[in-house]
Order: structure tokens, then sequence, then C-alpha cells
């Protein structure tokens, strides 16, 4: 049961932050902003999942492996949520490919 919670925590906050980062930008269009709010809610759902994790297991080396699986999946969520944002919002735009 524990498990199913720890890995549920990650797929929570996955399609959460993919969700309203979708949803975010549509409305605002907003690309840095948007960015912003959804590493934000990563960093709320897995940082209160590793304390959690932290508190309720008893083995010490399960402890630091359950919060660095944690602190992994958030920095994966954030690459694919930043490479979601920057493919939703159609890439460069046009004026940022003129620059370069």
């Amino acid at each position: 049961m524990k498990l199913i919670v720890f890995f549920g925590l990650i797929v929570l906050s996955f399609i959460g932050s993919l969700l309203f980062s979708r949803k975010d930008f549509k409305k605002k269009n907003k690309q840095s902003l948007t960015i912003i709010k959804a590493i934000g809610i990563n960093f709320i759902v897995l940082g209160l999942g590793s304390i959690w994790w932290f508190l309720t297991e008893t083995d010490g080396i399960s402890q630091g492996i359950g919060v660095l699986i944690y602190l992994g999946s958030f920095v994966g969520i954030t690459i694919i949520n930043i490479i979601f944002i920057y493919v939703w919002s159609g890439g460069l735009t046009k004026n940022s490919s003129e620059a370069l």
C-alpha cells in the first residue's frame, strides 16, 4: 500500500502539472510564468511526498533512496514540462527566430 502511494504521488504530480500547464498557458499565453507555476506544483506535491516518506519509513537507506527518487522525479517532470510548454507554444516565436 505504501508503494502505491509513493509512486502515485509521482504520477499525480506529473499529470497534474501537465494539465495545469496546458490550461494556464491557454489562458495567459506566457511561457515563463506557466513553467514557474508547474515547477511550484511539482515542488509542493513531491516535497510533501518526500517529507511523508522520510517520516514513515523506518530504514535509513530506504529513506534516502525514496527522497532521491522524488528528487529525480522532480527534475524529470520539470524537464518534461518545459519541453511540453515549448512545443505547445509552437516552438520559437517569430521574433526570437529573427534575432538568431
